[in-house]
C-alpha cells in the first residue's frame, strides 16, 4: 500500500490554519497523483491505493476543514465507494481463480462495477476534485496543532474504538465490521495529528489491528460467495476460522496491553 505523503515543518506548536493547509494539500495531492495511475489501469493494487488515498483525504476534511469544505466529503466519498465496489469483486475472482471456481457471474459483475467506476473517475476529475480544490482554504483557524479540539476528537475516536473491542470478542461479522471502521477512522486522524502527540506506536498497532480484521471481513464477503458451492463454501469457512484466531490474538493483544487506555493518557 501506498503511504501518505509526508509533510514536514510540523510540531505540536504549529497554528491550526498552517498545519490544516498543508494536510489537506498534501492529501489532496496523493489523491490526484494516485487517480492518474488509476484511469490508466483499474489493477487491484491501484484501486487499493487510491481508496485508500481517498479515505486520508476525508478524514483530513472531517479534521480540518471548515463547513463549506465539509459540505463536499460526499464529492470524494463517491469515489471511494465506486472504487471499493470494484476492489471487492477483484478479490473474490482472485480467489476463486486460486481455488478452481467457476466465475462468469462475478466477471460480468467486474465489468459493469468498472465501468461504474470509470464514469466517477470522470466525474471526479472534471468537476469534483477542482470543487474541492478551490474548498480547502476553508480550514479551521483556531488554536494549534495539538489544541484541544484536536485532542478531544482522539480522545473521542480512541472510545469509539475501545468500546468496538469489547463487542468485536465474538467474531461475528458485524461486530469485527464495526471495529475495522472504528480502527480505520482513528488511524487516519492519528496519522494527521502525529507531529502533535506521542502517536507512532498507536497507529503501527492500529495497522495491524486493521489488517487482522480487514483479512477478515474479507473472509465473510467469501463465505457469501461460495454458500451455493459445497466444496469452496467449505475451503471459505476453514479459510474464515484461520483468520478469525488471527483477529482474535490481536484483540487479546490490545486488551492484555490496554493499548487503548495507554493511548488516551498519552494525549
Amino acid at each position: 500500500m501506498t503511504g501518505a505523503a509526508a509533510v514536514s515543518g510540523l510540531s505540536s506548536e504549529t497554528p491550526l490554519e498552517e498545519a490544516a493547509a498543508k494536510l489537506l494539500h498534501a492529501r489532496f495531492a496523493d489523491v490526484r497523483r494516485l487517480e492518474i495511475r488509476a484511469v490508466h489501469r483499474l489493477d487491484a493494487d491501484e484501486v487499493h491505493d487510491l481508496r485508500v488515498a481517498c479515505r486520508r483525504l476525508r478524514a483530513a476534511i472531517k479534521v480540518f476543514g471548515g463547513k463549506p469544505l465539509r459540505r463536499l466529503d460526499p464529492l470524494v466519498e463517491h469515489l471511494q465507494d465506486a472504487l471499493g465496489e470494484v476492489r471487492d469483486v477483484q478479490l473474490q475472482l482472485r480467489w476463486l481463480t486460486r481455488h478452481h471456481g467457476a466465475a462468469p457471474a462475478r466477471e460480468k459483475r467486474l465489468a459493469e462495477k468498472e465501468a461504474a467506476l470509470r464514469q466517477a473517475l470522470a466525474l471526479w476529475s472534471l468537476r469534483s476534485a477542482p470543487r474541492v480544490l478551490r474548498a480547502l482554504p476553508n480550514v479551521r483557524t483556531n488554536g494549534k496543532l495539538s489544541g484541544k479540539p484536536m485532542r478531544k476528537r482522539l480522545r473521542r475516536r480512541i472510545a469509539d474504538v475501545s468500546q468496538a473491542l469489547e463487542e468485536a470478542r465474538s467474531l461475528k461479522p458485524a461486530a469485527a465490521h464495526t471495529l475495522r471502521i472504528a480502527a480505520k477512522k482513528l488511524r487516519y486522524e492519528a496519522e494527521l495529528l502525529r507531529e502533535a502527540f506521542d502517536l507512532d506506536g498507536l497507529i503501527e498497532e492500529l495497522s495491524g489491528l486493521q489488517d487482522a480484521f480487514g483479512d477478515l471481513h474479507d473472509a465473510d464477503a467469501r463465505v457469501l460467495v461460495a454458500r451455493t458451492n459445497r466444496r469452496l463454501s467449505g475451503v471459505a469457512k476453514r479459510e474464515r476460522e484461520k483468520l478469525g484466531k488471527t483477529a482474535a490474538s490481536v484483540l487479546r493483544r490490545w486488551q492484555r496491553a490496554r493499548l487503548a487506555f495507554e493511548a488516551r493518557k498519552r494525549i
